[in-house]
């Protein structure tokens, strides 16, 4: 009995450290499985889920097409088609921008007869037997066809001509320079009052002091009206004439000399040097073009105020944006953006002129020193009329097609500078569009400022240049209502897509979660 107690003790004790051991044992194996499987939980989520993607991941890896692959012509006719609309949509563009600004030098030479020049030719009566054959010969040569097609050449009658000069008070030479100074012509050809008898008794006396070209012919007119057309057309056509006048010189001698004694005449080395003297005109350019930073901001830099506006745009954008989303009542927002934009304009104008100012540019020509007063003035409400429509222009494409604004500023830019940096008279008359557009009326004012060109057109100027502002001013109001309006419904309509997205989501997940715990 002893003995077998004994053994079921051992037994029992052995059961005992076994079971203990194996209660144990099966803890530290139970501890071991929760710990293994939260590390997976917490390190890689659901096996079975992260093998599901690694495998999906794999075979879109291993399943992609060469882009000729059969299952893609779909996808390849697609892209073929929009490469083609894109194509079509920049090239119509192309053609139509592009087309305004060559065809206002379109068949240029054809209408060189559109530029008024005026003619007055007071050697045209007889005295003391000498025929006024310059007066004449002048006369003959502008009536020709080759020279009517190179301007219109309005010959005056001299008594109509004098009477209007006395209305005046001026002389017949000072009002051709008031009939230029006022851009009634282009520019002047003025025979003188008895020229060809002066030039007859400088001769028959060999009176070498005699000057033979200012006593004879002049030509009175004004570069700063417009630099660039003038020395590009206008002088140019003069001095066709004056080549003209010249080469049939010895007509006009022989004619002038055919009661003189030759032989006294032609004796005489001083009478000789005379009447060889060519009858070159006298070109009198009363608003000369003489500093070449002029045409930076008179031409080039007109087109940078409108590039330069539409910048701006896209500066102040995010702020725009910020002031936007404060809360703020409509008509505060409203009035808030035309004063931004308007304080905008107002000190980037001020940057522009002091760029001119610093490369040392007299403003003083037509205003003294308030010259550069007016020149930032005029600057800042071309900028707000060019920017206002910058800006309201490109909420529009923004909302259309975003692309499209590149092609805004190049449109705007051609159809500004189109009907200005040529002049209008040589272009097609569509271009007197051109007389309504904020740059061409910034250009006229600007050559008043640098040239002391003509001042009586300024308020009419002026006066197109605040209609062009409130104008630009009332499309911007009207485009950032429009805008808001629009950026709002779709910024609801893609939060609802986006609530429903993740909603659908949601529900996925819950599935999914659910069938992986059963």
């Amino acid at each position: 009995m002893s003995e077998s107690k004994t053994t079921q003790y051992s037994g029992s004790g052995s059961g005992s450290g076994i079971g203990s051991e194996s209660r144990n044992t099966s803890f530290d194996h139970s501890h071991e499985i929760t710990d293994f499987h939260g590390h997976e939980e917490e390190d890689m989520g659901f096996p079975e889920r992260q093998l599901t993607r690694t495998q999906s991941v794999i075979q879109r890896v291993q399943t992609k097409l060469s882009f000729f692959n059969e299952k893609l012509e779909s996808e390849r006719w697609m892209l073929v088609r929009r490469f083609f609309y894109i194509y079509l949509l920049m090239g119509s563009l192309m053609l139509s921008v592009f087309s305004i600004y060559w065809g206002s030098m379109y068949g240029r030479e054809n209408r060189m007869k559109n530029l008024r020049m005026l003619v007055v030719i007071e050697d045209d009566e007889t005295v003391n037997g000498i025929p006024p054959v310059i007066g004449d010969h002048v006369r003959q040569i502008l009536q020709s066809p080759s020279a009517r097609h190179m301007g219109n050449w309005l010959i005056q009658n001299t008594t109509e001509f004098e009477q209007k000069a006395a209305e005046h008070n001026n002389t017949i030479f000072q009002e051709i320079q008031r009939q230029i100074h006022h851009q009634n012509y282009w520019s002047s050809i003025y025979v003188k009052k008895n020229a060809s008898s002066g030039l007859y008794n400088a001769i028959v006396t060999g009176d070498t002091s005699y000057n033979v070209s200012f006593n004879s012919i002049v030509s009175f007119y004004e570069t700063g009206r417009d630099f660039m057309a003038m020395n590009q057309y206008v002088t140019p056509t003069v001095r066709e004439i004056e080549t003209m006048v010249t080469q049939s010189q010895s007509d006009v001698m022989s004619k002038l000399l055919q009661n003189a004694n030759h032989s006294k005449v032609f004796s005489n080395p001083d009478a000789i040097k005379v009447a060889s003297t060519g009858l070159d005109f006298t070109f009198i350019d009363a608003r000369p073009y003489s500093d070449p930073v002029l045409v930076a901001p008179s031409q080039v830099g007109l087109i940078y105020t409108i590039i330069i506006t539409f910048f701006a745009f896209n500066f102040f954008s995010d702020i725009h944006r910020q002031v936007s989303s404060m809360g703020v009542k409509v008509v505060d927002l409203m009035l808030y953006r035309v004063i931004s934009t308007m304080i905008t304009f107002f000190f980037m104008s001020l940057f522009y002129s002091l760029v001119t100012l610093a490369f040392q540019v007299d403003f003083t020509k037509a205003f003294g020193k308030s010259g550069f007063l007016v020149y930032w003035m005029t600057n800042f409400l071309t900028m707000w009329a060019v920017g206002a429509m910058n800006e309201a222009m490109g909420m529009m494409f923004i909302l259309i097609y975003p692309p499209l604004m590149g092609f805004w500023m190049l449109f705007w830019v051609i159809l500004n500078i189109a009907p200005t940096f040529t002049p209008l008279a040589l272009s097609p008359k569509v271009y007197r569009y051109g007389y309504a557009m904020p740059i061409y009326n910034s250009y006229e004012i600007t050559k008043v400022i640098f040239f002391d060109t003509y001042k009586g057109h300024m308020g009419r100027n002026y006066g197109i240049l605040v209609v062009n502002v409130i104008i630009a001013t009332i499309l911007l109001l009207i485009m950032f209502k429009i805008f808001g309006q629009t950026m709002a419904k779709r910024a609801r309509a893609e939060r609802a897509k986006i609530e429903e997205e993740c909603l659908q989501k949601n529900c996925k997940d819950r599935a999914a979660s659910v069938d992986f715990e059963n």
